[in-house]
């Protein structure tokens, strides 16, 4: 008798509102608990990797993927190369290596502790390094001392352990 004298809008918003109720309460009751699994130590990658930052500024200048980041230091050990700015925050990386020339080390006003100056060609960069016609040469800003790039990669992983 009261259901009679409900209207038409009333009624369907009623049985609506008591469709919503009972599909919540079984879509709580069925949905399983979050679980969350944490990776073990020995399977992160985070420690296994030196990451170094390319900071080189040419218009040509190519973006290195994760793979050619990896390619570059292929046989030298572990090592990762990037110029992706957004890839991590500047002061994670173990080196930045800044592309110019040799009086960048005498005007450096930054923190020379992980910076390198990069000593090579503009086709040496473009080509990914694959391209090296004049050997490239890494100098460190604070010791002032010359690697290659396969060395630059065993010296960080030494730091790095």
């Amino acid at each position: 008798m009261c259901w009679r004298q409900v209207s038409k809008l009333q009624k369907t918003v009623l049985i609506v509102l008591s469709y919503l109720t009972v599909y919540l309460l079984i879509s709580y009751a069925l949905t399983p608990e979050t679980q969350m699994m944490f990776i073990k130590e020995d399977l992160r990658v985070g420690n296994k990797f030196v990451y170094i930052f390319l900071l080189a500024r040419l218009p040509e200048s190519p973006v290195f993927s994760d793979a050619d980041g990896a390619e570059v230091f292929k046989g030298c050990g572990n090592c990762f190369l990037t110029n992706n700015r957004g890839f991590l925050p500047i002061n994670e990386y173990d080196a930045v290596l800044i592309h110019g020339d040799r009086n960048l080390l005498e005007d450096a006003y930054m923190d020379p502790a992980k910076h390198y100056l990069l000593e090579t060609n503009n086709k040496c960069i473009t080509s990914k390094f694959k391209i090296c016609r004049r050997g490239l040469k890494i100098t460190s800003f604070s010791s002032k001392e010359c690697y290659g790039l396969c060395s630059l990669c065993k010296s960080l992983l030494k730091k790095r352990l």
